[in-house]
């Protein structure tokens, strides 16, 4: 038996639910072993195969989702009708979602965890390798770079992909600059304030209601996947006055350092997940 392996094969940017925490985003690198027999071009498998097949398979699964733990007790969830256009609802403490199908990921375990994710995008990818692989291993891992970060979940109603979907979220870095220096006590600043947030368009807003005797707001939008519906505890929010693409975020946090801190040139590195992100500048002239 041989074996390969790909590191980082992709990165998974998806929201999970969680029972203390509500909805957390993330964004897990994902690396990837296959064992089995050498084929007739002496491989266990094409690594261009190794990216488009099991890539797919794995972003299919959990990719730009909202990740359910489905056996939970803390969790209601519509049953699947196999229709990945049918609307389905998610309501767990704080939450309340409706969305297509292709929007939510059930996992089939009592909480999101790292193993139980890995087990089943194993399967997942098992499901489409010839017979000649005979063991998958998928091992997930946060992003090791030092530094501050925030989680957060948000959705982008007029892009064209899954960042449509309402409900998927990165767990990203930032670098912020004061005066041409590195901040790091502005940093943890957005980390602590964008800590398991729900970012929302104000043009989203469709209502102030209460949910589970808070008070909490309810987005909602029609995109080319379907209706998307989320109610969300307001203290788990922070509306912003346009997209939540990363380079109006970046464009936001500079805005709001320079009303938070005036006369301070701010120079923002925000990231979008792992390795990509926006820049943007507040220079003080």
């Amino acid at each position: 038996m041989a074996c390969l392996f790909v590191e980082q094969l992709t990165v998974l940017d998806f929201s999970r639910l969680d029972r203390e925490r509500g909805l957390v985003g993330e964004s897990w690198i994902v690396d990837l072993e296959l064992e089995g027999a050498l084929d007739e071009q002496s491989m266990v498998l094409d690594f261009g195969i190794v990216k488009q097949v099991a890539r797919d398979a794995l972003e299919t699964y959990a990719d730009h989702k909202l990740v359910v733990p489905v056996a939970s007790d803390w969790v209601e969830l519509s049953p699947p009708v196999g229709d990945p256009a049918a609307q389905v609802e998610v309501r767990a403490a704080g939450l309340r979602l409706c969305s297509p199908e292709v929007a939510v990921c059930r996992l089939d375990a009592e909480e999101v965890t790292m193993p139980l994710l890995q087990a089943a995008l194993e399967r997942r990818v098992a499901a489409v390798m010839p017979a000649t692989v005979r063991t998958v291993r998928v091992a997930l891992r946060e992003e090791a770079a030092a530094g501050a970060y925030y989680q957060y979940s948000h959705g982008l109603k007029r892009h064209g992909g899954d960042c449509q979907r309402i409900a998927h979220g990165h767990r990203s870095r930032i670098e912020i600059r004061a005066d041409g220096l590195r901040n790091d006590q502005w940093e943890r600043y957005w980390a602590e304030r964008w800590r398991d947030i729900y970012i929302a368009s104000r043009e989203d807003l469709v209502g102030e209601t209460m949910l589970d005797d808070r008070p909490a707001c309810r987005f909602a939008y029609r995109a080319g996947q379907g209706r998307f519906e989320l109610e969300i505890w307001r203290e788990r929010c922070e509306l912003v006055p346009s997209d939540t693409t990363v380079e109006q975020l970046a464009a936001y946090i500079a805005a709001e350092l320079a009303r938070l801190e005036p006369g301070t040139a701010f120079r923002v590195r925000a990231y979008e997940g792992i390795q990509k992100g926006a820049v943007a500048e507040n220079r003080f002239t």
